[in-house]
């Protein structure tokens, strides 16, 4: 194998690859660095000001999107600030530090290790950077040392105004303030916040569990308390009216006398408030129909009442920042783009790691992406620019990569599964029941299924009870062998509260509760659950179930209640299909070497090509190659979360992990390849997750190689980028690997 280090740090012309943007890709050659004469403008806290308002008067990028620059960074995201042509952000994986980046090229400065999860909210004033963590942290903005610290932990954020920190604990408090020049503390309250605290008019705004209280700047004396639903983003003072989204409705309170204003009903918990003239916009969902319906809105600030609203499936909470044309509105994966004045949405970007609130300056848009900055531009269309100088494909020299393909007992179950089942239903000999259950159907492809019901008719005089799990009333249906488990599906998983499913991972938790069930005289309560071609990791195999219930009388007494039980199993063999022509050969061509420090080694393997009867599969490890036991930090979805491979002229490949891979998850277009349903990077949530392994200890993912449906399918030659960044106890990586398809040998 031929390999180059294509992840190198970020540089002017050529930076490291990336597989978070999944706008068009721009092969054109052209020097990203605008003139320095440029970069003047600032946006030194989060959401622009001590009062949050997101507002500026300089221009953003418009007509498009494309990105400049992106930083070598990985891990949290906080909001960019910027000041005297610096970026600085909280970043990282398990080594957290403040980074300061140069604005034209996305150059790194300097880093200032923190150590600990740096807040989302930081600020930047007069060449000092403030950021809280454990604590909070004064830096030097042109080096980074550390000028002061308070080892008071201030979960929330900051605020800077006045020469002065207003930093939030959250929990039981406090709610204190910092000399910004010295970090002496000038008051200190034990409030309970939730949220960064707000500075405008002379006032400290801070939001508790259900209260909104306005103190005194100089004093932190209360001047009035409010009580309103539990909020979410920080409060935004604009025209003498403080703003404060919450999970129930979004407030306006007078300033000086905390009198409430208006309510606009919703859900407004994770929206952070842009005020631009006399107009509010913001991210939230409202209630149509017993059915939340996510918007983006503009309303008048002294009213409340809609200038327009712009609907999306995928909007329901972010943050709004604004210029004098355009509204900027970024959600979990998404960067959304607005005519302030008519509500047209003029562009917007997807992303596969969470967004940022963002910054506006020279007409640019900055954001942290899953930790990694990033410089969006105006352009034309959803142009994005190709990461490395040299074209991530297979070297056509004297001696090319040649596919090689690993044993695999890997069912793509293509062509259905036969299905054989058998069960038994036992039933206390007296009880007042009469139980059906049945397993109808012989076949699972795309075109049938096989149910399975279960009903309890009370046939007594008294109510009966009984206590399950969610969702009523029979709970999750598992049927398991020794290497895995199955579940059947219910539409009652998805309309229950307790139970939380998504679209690739099927059921992802399920609220610790118990529920009873109440069978009325002459009633029934049943359930019917399925097994279906979209069935979450669906193998052959033999699977058991057992249901185990007690039956209660209403009235209890001495009675022990009534046992029922069914037990049975499934028997799933696959119907096969040959091994089919091979559509596009799949080779590793590049790969990242790790520093020697790092503790871990990946390997990649291909295990099946591209056919007209499946879809290609390879398989990642990451071994523990030190002599101690090692934390591993890496983004969701461990342990490797890449699920978005970009390619020449805007071409992308998905990668489903085959954990959780079903045969109807993919529909094969006319060329041969196959594309998902669903994209499964869609469902990506904040957070990191860390894992211990032991000296020599492995793990292992298998993924479906499948092409994105919004762009053309692979060609002859391409490569495709796949990116994550990782840390253990010593150093944070970016690890990646490029995956080329090739045209089979004739």
């Amino acid at each position: 194998m031929h390999r180059r280090t294509l992840l190198s740090g970020a540089t002017t012309g050529g930076v490291a690859l990336f597989t978070g943007c999944l706008g068009e890709i721009d092969d054109s050659s052209t020097d990203p660095t605008p003139s320095s004469d440029n970069v003047s403008s600032e946006w030194r806290q989060f959401q622009a000001d001590a009062a949050h308002t997101g507002a500026t008067a300089m221009a953003g990028p418009d007509g498009g999107g494309r990105i400049r620059w992106w930083s070598n960074t990985w891990g949290l995201s906080t909001a960019p600030v910027i000041e005297d042509g610096t970026i600085y952000a909280g970043t990282g994986l398990q080594n957290q530090s403040v980074v300061a980046f140069d604005q034209p090229t996305g150059d790194t400065q300097w880093e200032a290790p923190i150590g600990d999860d740096i807040e989302r909210a930081l600020a930047v004033t007069d060449g000092t950077v403030y950021a809280s963590a454990s604590g909070v942290y004064a830096l030097n903005a042109e080096t980074g040392e550390q000028e002061w610290m308070d080892h008071l932990d201030t979960s929330w954020g900051l605020a800077f105004a006045d020469d002065t920190v207003f930093a939030a604990a959250g929990g039981g408090g406090p709610l204190v303030a910092l000399d910004g020049a010295t970090g002496e503390r000038r008051w200190r309250r034990e409030i309970h916040t939730i949220t960064t605290p707000t500075v405008a008019d002379g006032r400290v705004f801070a939001v508790g569990n259900a209260d909104l209280l306005a103190l005194d700047a100089e004093t932190g004396e209360t001047e009035w308390k409010k009580e309103i639903d539990r909020a979410g983003g920080p409060p935004t003072v604009a025209n003498g009216t403080v703003f404060v989204g919450t999970r129930g409705d979004l407030f306006a309170h007078d300033v000086a006398t905390g009198d409430r204003e208006w309510t606009l009903p919703g859900s407004f918990r994770h929206t952070d408030i842009a005020a631009i003239d006399d107009t509010l916009y913001f991210a939230g969902r409202q209630r149509e129909d017993d059915e939340w319906i996510g918007r983006v809105f503009a309303v008048a600030a002294a009213t409340g009442e809609a200038e327009w609203t712009y609907g999306d499936d995928h909007l329901g909470g972010g943050s709004a920042v604004g210029t004098e044309k355009t509204v900027y509105v970024t959600t979990r994966t998404r960067i959304y783009a607005f005519d302030r004045e008519t509500g047209t949405l003029e562009w917007w970007l997807r992303f596969q790691w969470p967004v940022s609130s963002p910054a506006i300056a020279d007409e640019t848009l900055y954001v942290s992406v899953g930790g990694r900055v990033m410089a969006i531009e105006s352009g034309d269309g959803h142009a994005g620019v190709w990461p490395s100088d040299a074209e991530p494909i297979p070297d056509r020299g004297a001696a090319p990569p040649e596919p090689t393909y690993a044993e695999t007992d890997f069912s793509f179950g293509m062509g259905g599964f036969d299905v054989r089942s058998e069960w038994d239903v036992t039933v206390d000999q007296d009880a007042p029941v009469d139980v059906s259950f049945a397993i109808d159907g012989d076949r699972v492809d795309a075109d049938e299924t096989v149910s399975i019901s279960l009903a309890i008719e009370n046939v007594g005089d008294e109510v009966l009870s009984f206590n399950t799990g969610a969702p009523e009333p029979f709970g999750i249906f598992s049927l398991h062998n020794d290497a895995r488990h199955l579940v059947a599906w219910t539409p009652a998983y998805e309309e229950s509260s307790h139970v939380h499913t998504s679209p690739h991972l099927g059921i992802t938790g399920v609220n610790s509760i118990g529920l009873s069930t109440e069978i009325q005289p002459g009633d029934t309560v049943g359930e019917t659950y399925s097994i279906s071609d979209e069935t979450h990791g669906i193998l052959p195999g033999t699977y058991e179930f057992s249901i185990e219930q007690t039956l209660f009388p209403e009235d209890g007494g001495d009675d022990d209640g009534w046992q029922l039980s069914v037990t049975g199993t499934v028997d799933l063999v696959d119907r096969g299909t040959d091994d089919g022509a091979i559509v596009h050969d799949l080779v590793v061509a590049d790969e990242v070497a790790l520093p020697e420090a790092f503790m871990g080694r990946f390997t990649i393997d291909v295990l099946a090509p591209v056919t007209d009867t499946h879809p290609g599969l390879i398989e990642v490890t990451l071994e523990n190659v030190t002599d101690e036991r090692s934390l591993i930090t890496s983004m969701r979805r461990w342990p490797f979360a890449s699920y978005v491979g970009l390619g020449p002229a805007g071409r992308r490949l998905i990668l489903l992990p085959a954990a959780g891979y079903a045969p109807g998850f993919v529909d094969r277009t006319d060329s041969g390849w196959w594309e998902p349903t669903f994209l499964p990077h869609e469902s990506i949530v904040r957070g990191r997750s860390t894992t211990a392994y032991d000296p020599g200890e492995r793990s292992t993912m298998r993924f479906i190689v499948t092409t994105h449906p919004e762009t053309a399918d692979p060609q002859d030659g391409d490569g495709y980028a796949f990116e994550q960044g990782f840390g253990d106890e010593a150093v944070d990586v970016p690890w990646g690997f490029v995956l080329s398809t090739l045209a089979p040998d004739e």
